[in-house]
């Protein structure tokens, strides 16, 4: 049976070296007077275009469109909630780019789409499977600073309700696959039941999108099997930066699906490619190649273009070597 491969999310954005790359040069453009937002939307849509077509050359199942619109996942998000302010730079997790952290100064409200015209656009440049993603609550709440609601629960409750709409319009955008990105939960295992509590309300209008929510940076041992109990259909696991959850791969439910990173999104280092194949046959044996996903450890940002493809397309290799 065929191993699905798949992304976590971002790509890199600048290109190959000696290449121009156009979005930087249009956004000083656009700084100076000499470009305008048609100029910047116009060189995004050729990134977008050309990341997906190297996922696709890869052999990727499920893409994205690398995230090539966004400096980071919360500001979109941030900027048409009501009820947000944008602060300043933050370090991403501990790594080596940065986000600006949102700052919550009233109600949360929806405001519009944030993420549905860049799905559409990606889902019309491909006849492949495209992944909508979005924040989770509890990782939102996490790294913004809340100056309203003065309470961490109905602040996560609150982010919960709104991208609740987000999640709604991507789904009726023709969003199959969903990802809802939860990196901070993993140091917050505290947080568990309130993740659980505003999972259920981000869902809750959803039909039939398969949900997947991802982990990355580190391991889940915190959390434990209870992870498993979030509604979702699938799990997404570091197993690069938390190599212990190997050991949680054996509680998963017969109900539910892994998605396993394997290839390391943060280092240049190219993975040998026998060892990805006994891998992805370890990993197929435990939980049955019908419920596996393989994919990079997290976000592709943090490589150089050339090695972010070479990783891909040794990852599809070796998935479909298993898979025959």
């Amino acid at each position: 049976m065929p191993i699905q491969t798949t992304v976590v999310g971002s790509y890199p954005k600048p290109p190959e070296e000696g290449q121009i790359f156009r979005v930087r040069k249009t956004i000083q453009g656009l700084d100076k007077g000499a470009a305008s937002l048609e100029d910047l939307r116009a060189a995004q849509d050729e990134l977008a275009r050309s990341v997906i077509a190297e996922q696709e050359q890869a052999g990727i199942d499920v893409l994205t469109d690398g995230h090539v619109r966004w400096d980071d996942i919360l500001t979109p998000f941030a900027r048409t909630m009501r009820g947000f302010e944008i602060g300043g730079l933050l370090r991403w997790f501990d790594n080596n780019v940065y986000y600006r952290r949102p700052i919550c100064v009233a109600d949360l409200e929806w405001g519009g789409p944030s993420s549905v015209d860049a799905f559409k656009f990606a889902r019309a440049a491909t006849s492949r499977a495209v992944k909508a993603v979005i924040p989770g609550p509890v990782t939102f709440a996490r790294l913004s600073v809340d100056e309203h609601y003065g309470d961490h629960d109905a602040f996560v409750k609150a982010i919960a309700r709104v991208l609740a709409q987000e999640a709604f319009e991507l789904e009726a955008a023709g969003a199959r696959f969903i990802q809802i990105d939860e990196p901070a939960l993993l140091n917050a295992p505290e947080d568990l039941s309130l993740a659980a509590d505003a999972l259920r309300t981000v869902t809750a209008e959803l039909g039939e999108a398969e949900l997947t929510l991802a982990t990355y940076f580190g391991d889940a041992k915190r959390l434990g099997a209870e992870l498993f109990d979030l509604p979702v259909h699938r799990v997404a696991l570091d197993l690069v930066a938390g190599p212990e959850n190997r050991e949680l791969i054996s509680s998963i439910p017969s109900d539910k699906k892994l998605q396993a990173g394997i290839v390391d999104a943060r280092n240049t280092k190219l993975e040998e490619a026998e060892l990805l194949q006994r891998t992805i046959e370890d990993l197929a044996s435990e939980v049955g190649p019908e419920r596996l996903s393989v994919a990079p450890s997290s976000g592709l940002e943090f490589l150089p273009r050339e090695k972010a493809r070479a990783k891909l397309e040794r990852l599809c290799a070796a998935a479909q070597k298993v898979g025959g």
